[in-house]
């Protein structure tokens, strides 16, 4: 298109018209989504996994489940959450044995009480990675509700 046609007015709207045409038409969105997906799927088939910083979603939850229950997955979990627990019950232990001592601050415990609330967190996330059935979620859970009680009564000021 020249600049002088359109400075000028000299340029016609059948013109701009006439190259529109023979410009090539816009893609069709839904061809170009389908082919996203075809290539989505080819590249899951042959390689086992998607693109990079790309994930489907999955039209059944269960299937989550099912692609975490390779053992190797799983136990890589397991042992984080026992490592996770053990560590729960050891500042549960701390803070039993903080609230006994009658020289603690309120602060000092307080302290106790914040990082019994990060492993709860982090037991909590873990807890819902392994699979209803496994009795070591069991226990976390039950790990998880003592601690929340602990932690609710001394920040509801119970223990002063």
């Amino acid at each position: 298109m020249d600049i002088k046609k359109i400075i000028d007015g000299t340029f016609s709207i059948t013109e701009l018209n006439q190259k529109r045409k023979s410009e090539p038409s816009h893609l069709d969105f839904q061809k170009v989504l389908k082919d996203a997906k075809s290539n989505i799927s080819v590249a899951g088939q042959s390689s086992g996994s998607t693109f990079k910083g790309v994930e489907e979603i999955p039209k059944d939850p269960s299937s989550v489940i099912q692609a975490l229950s390779e053992p190797e997955q799983i136990n890589q979990i397991r042992s984080q959450g026992i490592k996770t627990a053990e560590n729960t019950l050891n500042i549960l232990e701390q803070y039993q044995k903080a609230m006994g001592n009658p020289q603690m601050t309120l602060k000092n415990v307080n302290h106790v009480v914040r990082s019994l609330s990060q492993e709860v967190n982090g037991l909590n996330r873990l807890s819902e990675k392994l699979p209803t059935s496994d009795p070591l979620q069991k226990i976390m859970n039950e790990i998880g509700i003592v601690s929340a009680v602990e932690i609710e009564k001394f920040n509801r000021g119970e223990y002063i």
